[in-house]
């Protein structure tokens, strides 16, 4: 045990020496954060309307496809405790509860007419507004074309206290879902290639170390690595941005340690197949440039194509995103994302698989 911990002390000086590994392992992932949260795309008013149809007849479904032609409205659909619940979460600004007995007709003599409920996130005001004002234009205009004078429906606002998420509240978990990913494949492949090529590996094997030693060290390394680039990134984000983590740090960092685990096995399969730091240069970026699109780093992964997602729901980036994002922006526990560990641990499985039957030192 003291030789492996004496060679990653070692493996980590050496990392502290090299500004490329630096730059690339951690300024380039600051680099990314900073420009994306200066920029704060996502800024822009766009209403989050979930929508709630408890009467569920043709007049409902006519009256949820005219708001669904409004372009700054972005509706999703649920039952009316999962929409609240996720109001609170602030993943919607706004939630619409349609009553049973919705139609859009003139009301009987002595009755009243339906009423809508409007339920309103009060950590968002500019979205809750336009979107009361559109909707409110929307039955206006029903209204008229109906009776033209008395409204067919009503609508009773309600607020409810809800967190704003900000787009660097979304970012931050993928910028650091993107950093382990790097971290195992590109630092291992890149690594490990030059050294074959120089013949480093092969005079550290002429000497006493073992190869089982020499690889847990160079395992080592790479996790406190992983840990230490995850703390650097939530402090720069809590302090130049604001970046609330609703979750605890113990939860975040176990998730990114499974994570590492994972990208470091893929890493090892990778470089397996390597010979040139050019070859090295291709394949890193085939394996690491889908899952950055796919898996939800920069934007929500509603943006994939739909024949994509399939796909894009099992890349283990996407496990590992999700799993942090719950967890940094919702506060949820490990018990709560145990669907995503599930599949980061069979990812884990399968990627060692592969790291044990192509690896090789020389």
């Amino acid at each position: 045990m003291r030789q492996i911990l004496g060679y990653t002390v070692m493996l980590l000086r050496a990392y502290a020496r090299d500004r490329t590994a630096l730059f690339f392992g951690f300024f380039f992932p600051l680099l990314f954060m900073v420009l994306f949260g200066v920029l704060n795309f996502g800024g822009s008013v766009r209403v989050n309307l979930g929508m709630v149809d408890e009467a569920k007849n043709d007049q409902s479904a006519s009256f949820i496809a005219t708001l669904g032609k409004i372009d700054t409205l972005k509706i999703t659909s649920g039952e009316r405790d999962a929409q609240l619940a996720k109001l609170t979460a602030g993943d919607l600004d706004l939630v619409l509860v349609i009553p049973s007995n919705f139609r859009i007709a003139p009301a009987a003599p002595g009755s009243s007419v339906p009423t809508l409920s409007l339920f309103r996130n009060s950590a968002r005001a500019e979205q809750g507004a336009v979107g009361g004002a559109i909707l409110n234009s929307v039955i206006d205009q029903l209204s008229f074309a109906v009776t033209q004078t008395a409204p067919v429906v009503s609508l009773k606002s309600e607020e409810v206290t809800g967190r704003n998420l900000k787009y660097v509240d979304f970012l931050t978990p993928g910028i650091v879902g993107m950093t382990i990913m790097q971290l195992g494949i590109s630092s291992v492949a890149f690594a490990f290639v030059a050294d074959r090529q120089r013949g480093v590996i092969r005079r550290i094997m002429a000497t006493s170390i073992p190869r089982r030693s020499y690889m847990a060290a160079h395992v080592l390394q790479r996790l406190i690595l992983a840990v230490v680039q995850v703390l650097i990134l939530l402090a720069v984000a809590v302090l130049a941005f604001k970046v609330t983590v609703v979750g605890g740090l113990p939860s975040l960092l176990a998730v990114a340690v499974l994570g590492a685990v994972v990208f470091l096995n893929l890493g090892f399969a990778v470089t397996g197949l390597l010979t040139t730091e050019n070859q090295a240069a291709v394949a890193t970026q085939i394996v690491t440039l889908p899952q950055m699109f796919l898996s939800g780093v920069f934007f929500s992964r509603d943006a994939v194509p739909a024949f994509l997602k399939p796909v894009a729901d099992y890349l283990p980036l996407t496990f590992l995103n999700d799993a942090l994002r719950a967890i940094a922006t919702t506060g949820a526990s490990l018990a709560d994302v145990s669907g995503q560990i599930i599949g980061l641990v069979v990812w884990a499985i399968l990627s060692f698989i592969l790291a044990y039957r192509l690896f090789r030192l020389d």
